[in-house]
């Protein structure tokens, strides 16, 4: 019962500060040793990527539809937050991904294997169909059986989920989720930069 009661007040206590912005719940201190033990969702924008097409020229290897792509920082932050997610022995039961070259990069020059592939983290936009938004949320409640959940997406995905984001999501951020409490209150917003300094 006193379980129970901890676990509604902690909901209710992190709605309360969603309802003005979303915030850093939790000191990032707190963030690697919640996330070693498993069962969150770490749902992330694709790392930098300008929205200039590349060129048959310029493209990148395999992006044989011409897509956006990333640029050098883009590739190397991709890089590094894989190196962090390794050396922080931070576990991953599974690494989706959208469909487009970029998201698809970043799960690649990270370094993980048996990226699945899911249309429902393809929204790039923020008015995103309804039946996108119910299916999206119901996976963002799913919890990984074990390890956490990667799930690299778009702006338009994240914003239509979190819609009062102060500042904006910014390539390569993520938004730490407990599928167990509420995902209006996400408990932390991590830059891809912010995982190198990780202890």
């Amino acid at each position: 019962m006193r379980l129970a009661t901890s676990k509604f007040l902690t909901v209710l206590f992190l709605l309360l500060v969603s309802n003005t912005a979303i915030s850093q719940i939790l000191t990032k201190e707190k963030i690697v040793p919640l996330l070693k033990n498993g069962g969150y969702l770490i749902f992330m924008r694709h790392a930098q990527a300008p929205t200039e097409l590349p060129t048959t020229t310029t493209a990148s290897p395999g992006n044989l539809n011409l897509e956006r792509q990333l640029d050098g920082k883009g590739r190397s932050d991709a890089a590094a937050f894989g190196e962090a997610i390794r050396r922080l022995e931070i576990p991953l039961g599974s690494v989706e991904s959208s469909p487009s070259y970029r998201t698809r990069q970043t799960a690649r020059l990270a370094g993980f294997n048996n990226v699945i592939i899911q249309e429902f983290l393809l929204q790039e936009v923020r008015e995103i169909p309804d039946s996108v938004l119910m299916t999206l949320r119901a996976e963002l409640e799913l919890k990984s059986e074990s390890g956490n959940r990667l799930l690299i997406s778009h702006s338009g995905n994240i914003s239509a989920i979190f819609p009062d984001l102060d500042p904006y999501i910014s390539e390569g951020e993520a938004i730490i989720i407990d599928p167990t409490l509420s995902i209006a209150a996400p408990l932390a917003r991590v830059l891809i930069t912010d995982w190198q300094n990780f202890e």
